[in-house]
């Protein structure tokens, strides 16, 4: 699919979600699974959708994607609910966004019937591999030189920030996911698929995914380089308008 999403491909995507069904409820289309709805068509008009999101799922993806996501006014938004703009998003953003409302009420839906989750989650990796994994990030991040690059948490994980907005987070012990430009991840998975990949969860968000591992030092600064230059602001740029780190290699199509 090309860039924007029919109402009749929104009303696929979502019914391609294992158990889903489509019913209505005061004129609106919506999508359930179980009795749990966990999207609507057509509200407040034809050119949106609403995907049941979490408020951190709703957080990162109107930070990452504002032209498309934004939050249902009221209390309805505050937990969650989130508006899509048809006509701006793409395939990618909307199967991804709509896996995951399926998967929030899902999970509700099989615990209210007493079910065990269909797949346990993984072990937390311990605190001490992600500090130093993220050792390495902050090191890169001097290297760059550039201003206000601060540290924090992002989903509970070490993360650094530009007044606010995320340029990175470590996923896990071996990970790392970065922000970047969708053209620039598209270059990067070709052009470096030993370093850099995505998985079903990020395809089609402005985020590249990172082996840790196998990228060195300098590769890293690039990493938080474009981050910085993705969400820095014009003023802030203004003063930074070359890259910061030099490229000694050329990169291979």
């Amino acid at each position: 699919m090309g860039r924007g999403v029919t109402p009749k491909q929104f009303r696929k995507l979502a019914l391609s979600l294992p158990e889903a069904s489509e019913s209505s409820h005061m004129g609106t289309a919506d999508f359930r699974v179980g009795a749990r709805i966990f999207a609507t068509l057509g509200n407040p008009d034809s050119a949106w959708g609403v995907v049941a999101l979490t408020p951190d799922q709703q957080a990162l993806l109107v930070e990452t994607s504002p032209a498309v996501f934004v939050a249902v006014p009221g209390a309805w938004g505050t937990r969650g609910w989130t508006r899509v703009r048809l006509a701006a998003a793409n395939a990618g953003a909307m199967k991804n966004a709509l896996a995951m409302a399926w998967q929030n009420c899902a999970q509700k839906a099989r615990r209210r019937r007493g079910e065990a989750p269909k797949a346990a989650r993984a072990p937390a990796a311990p605190p001490e591999s992600l500090e130093r994994i993220f050792a390495r990030v902050r090191k890169a991040a001097k290297r760059t030189k550039l201003p206000e690059i601060e540290q924090g948490r992002w989903y509970n994980t070490p993360a650094l920030f530009l007044r606010g907005k995320s340029l990175m987070r470590v996923k896990d012990a071996d990970t790392l996911v970065f922000r970047c430009t969708l053209e620039q991840k598209a270059f990067l998975l070709e052009a470096e698929p030993s370093v850099y990949y995505e998985t079903d969860h990020y395809a089609g968000w402005p985020a590249v995914l990172v082996r840790a591992a196998a990228a060195s030092d300098a590769e890293l600064a690039h990493c938080v380089e474009r981050a910085w230059r993705l969400q820095a602001p014009k003023k802030l740029m203004a003063g930074h308008p070359r890259p910061a780190i030099a490229t000694n290699r050329a990169r291979k199509r």
